[in-house]
């Protein structure tokens, strides 16, 4: 009879008793489905956060590029580097032991879970601003409200000191731009004085060469007063300005005028000279608080806006595999049916 076996005669017998490949797939899946009620579920806590960030303001933001290290070039770039940033924040080190250190302090339980293993139980969804999902999960339903009610605290207060320190971050970062500008200034202002004083000095020399009871040109005057008129003087210098000689004046009262200018060029830019070291001293110490800030503020946005939603309440739901379950027991009774169909090939080939 071993040499009538055949393979094809095999499986179209195995088709035409299709019921029992159906049967031992029906009663895999029963199993699995009774195995997910016996089988250790964890218990599962869920409180949503409020999320929201003014991502038109992202060319603004230069705090979040700096700590980056990149250009975020557009809105999507600036979202999705903060929504990835706060997602990061949430399971830092810092905050779950913090998370774990006030979990000890209100239940014992806790003294024997370490940090690896409560971040293990602890996790974030999201897909955009808006709405965001913390969960817990633990054996018992208690633990798992506790674990995801403190760490929910404890993402606020981190959260909200780096917005914090964000917003201290621009401000500074504002206040180092006027100083820029101020500083753009003074050296602007300084290099225009620099040449009216060699231009006075200039002068000072030519008017000691002319007859002094004589005035001086109508075209000379001008360009004296010009060299004086391009600096931008503040009121200190009105009773100077004021005292220019009257157009009919001898040489010698302009002579006078000018030397009574010069020393007074000189002390305007050595107190500009001053401002602009002082000025230096101001932004290095700017510079340093902004990079303190900028770190402490993990890059987050200065507008970013994380709350408790008002009146939402913590869900509590049981985590049964039941799907995986199922499909796995289907799985089994495909493996068992194939079993004894193998086994019956093999006794029918000895007969």
């Amino acid at each position: 009879m071993t040499n009538d076996w055949s393979l094809r005669d095999e499986i179209l017998s195995a088709t035409q008793h299709w019921p029992w490949l159906t049967l031992f797939c029906v009663l895999g899946c029963l199993l699995g489905w009774v195995s997910s009620y016996i089988w250790p579920t964890p218990h599962r806590a869920t409180t949503e956060l409020y999320v929201g960030l003014n991502v038109y303001r992202s060319s603004e933001d230069v705090n979040a590029s700096e700590y980056a290290g990149i250009e975020l070039v557009n809105a999507n770039d600036y979202k999705n580097w903060q929504m990835a940033s706060l997602n990061s924040l949430t399971t830092m080190d810092e905050v779950i032991k913090e998370t774990l250190h006030r979990l000890r302090e209100s239940d014992p339980y806790w003294q024997k879970v370490d940090p690896g293993q409560l971040a293990k139980a602890l996790h974030v969804y999201w897909r955009n601003a808006g709405k965001w999902r913390l969960v817990a999960e633990n054996d018992d339903s208690q633990h798992a409200t506790q674990a995801v009610t403190i760490w929910q605290d404890v993402v606020l207060e981190q959260v909200h000191a780096a917005v914090n320190e964000s917003q201290r971050a621009m401000l500074l970062e504002f206040q180092l731009k006027s100083i820029t500008d101020a500083q753009s200034q003074i050296i602007s202002g300084t290099q225009t004085l620099k040449q009216t004083q060699a231009d006075l000095a200039d002068w000072s020399n030519n008017l000691a060469l002319k007859d002094q009871d004589t005035p001086l040109e109508s075209t000379e005057l001008w360009q004296l007063w010009s060299s004086i008129a391009r600096n931008n003087l503040d009121r200190s210098w009105t009773p100077l300005l004021e005292a220019f000689p009257p157009p009919q004046a001898p040489t010698r009262d302009y002579s006078g005028w000018v030397k009574k200018l010069i020393p007074a060029i000189e002390k305007t830019i050595q107190f500009r000279e001053n401002q602009l070291e002082d000025l230096s001293t101001q932004a290095s110490e700017v510079k340093r608080q902004f990079a303190e800030a900028s770190q402490k503020s993990r890059g987050l946005s200065a507008s970013l806006d994380v709350e408790k939603i008002s009146g939402a309440r913590t869900e509590q739901t049981i985590v049964r595999p039941t799907g995986t379950l199922v499909l796995v027991g289907s799985l089994m009774g495909l493996v068992a049916w194939l079993i004894q169909w193998f086994a019956g090939i093999s006794l029918r080939g000895r007969v």
